[in-house]
């Protein structure tokens, strides 16, 4: 995901009322989000669905990452030959 422009990627939440197929062809096609603001504030982000899902992905890894680590860290571990069985039962 590139960096929002705030020239061209902010607009006010009435734009999106009034304009809701341009935003999204916009957030689609420059593959950035559209920033949505409410009296000068930030209020929501509009993104493209693939870029949403490869956030949201990364985000579930980061947070089983940590759960592991924290777990190894507290010395709940298994050993190896149990850990290939359930790595197998993932697939």
């Amino acid at each position: 995901m590139s960096a929002p422009r705030f020239s061209t990627d902010v607009h006010p939440l009435t734009d999106l009322k009034l304009h809701a197929s341009a935003l999204v062809n916009q957030a689609v096609r420059e593959r950035r989000p559209v920033l949505l603001t409410r009296r000068g504030r930030g209020v929501a982000v509009l993104l493209d669905l693939a870029e949403y899902e490869r956030l949201a992905d990364t985000a579930s890894f980061v947070a089983a990452v940590r759960e592991g680590a924290a777990a190894a860290g507290a010395g709940d571990l298994h050993p190896h030959a149990k850990a290939l069985e359930i790595l197998d039962t993932l697939g």
